[in-house]
């Protein structure tokens, strides 16, 4: 159950694998390359082509399947786009010129927002296909994150399904007693999500009854948390290194 219904179900469609470094330094190695990418400037195409190996050196370097992370990729396109097209009417001053052509200042940076985009997002999927949901709560805890946090984290992620199967039957049930378009505008759909939010509210205030009726208090996990390695501390000064190099030279 816990894999069937993963963050995008990735868990479902591909199978975890053991990183060379703990989940918390993952997680850390993760952070400092969205906020290198993150860092570039908006017209440096040569800089986001040159952080685009090191997705492409993870996904090559371990088992995770491409058709998973492309199929949301796709998904989060129609996005990816839409904020680039609207780059292209904001930048309209002139940024070069090729064969007395001027090109805007929106036509290159709209590439480079896109590419940044689908950087951070794949390398994102990467780690959450390697990463199953419960390890990465243990990697949080290992972070000293706050515990009230980490299990309101691993409670929406275990009953999410709930949520998808309410909205399936409430959906089902509208369908049902609509005919010709009636019963689908704007109104119906808001009080149908009101009703949504009260049923998951009830749901949850059930299960928490039912928890600390078994003795359930702060955490989900009783495992103690694992502090970073020196091991660790290398491997992210190593990669933070790596990332600083590719960012000054490109």
């Amino acid at each position: 159950m816990t894999d069937r219904f993963a963050i995008g179900s990735l868990h479902g469609e591909t199978t975890s694998c053991r990183l060379p470094v703990g989940d918390g330094a993952a997680i850390i190695i993760l952070a400092l390359f969205i906020i290198f990418v993150i860092s570039i400037p908006k017209f440096d195409l040569a800089g986001a082509l040159a952080f685009a190996a090191i997705p492409l050196l993870l996904f090559t370097a371990t088992p995770v399947p491409l058709a998973p992370v492309l199929k949301r990729l796709v998904i989060a396109s129609s996005f990816i786009l839409f904020m680039a097209a609207g780059n292209l009417f904001l930048d309209r001053s002139t940024a070069l010129t090729v064969a007395g052509i001027a090109i805007t200042g929106g036509a290159v940076s709209a590439p480079v927002i896109v590419l940044k985009t689908l950087l951070t997002l794949s390398t994102l999927l990467w780690l959450m296909a390697c990463l199953p949901f419960h390890r990465f709560g243990m990697a949080l805890r290992s972070l000293r994150v706050p515990e009230v946090f980490i299990t309101q984290l691993l409670l929406v992620y275990r009953y999410s399904f709930l949520l998808a199967e309410e909205a399936a039957m409430m959906q089902k049930a509208r369908d049902l007693r609509s005919f010709n378009g009636r019963g689908k505008g704007p109104v119906v759909t808001a009080k149908l999500i009101g009703s949504l939010l009260i049923r998951i509210t009830a749901r949850a205030e059930r299960i928490y009854m039912a928890m600390s009726a078994r003795g359930f208090r702060t955490a989900l996990d009783s495992h103690p948390a694992v502090a970073l390695q020196a091991s660790d501390f290398t491997t992210i000064a190593i990669a933070g290194t790596l990332f600083g190099l590719i960012r000054y030279l490109f």
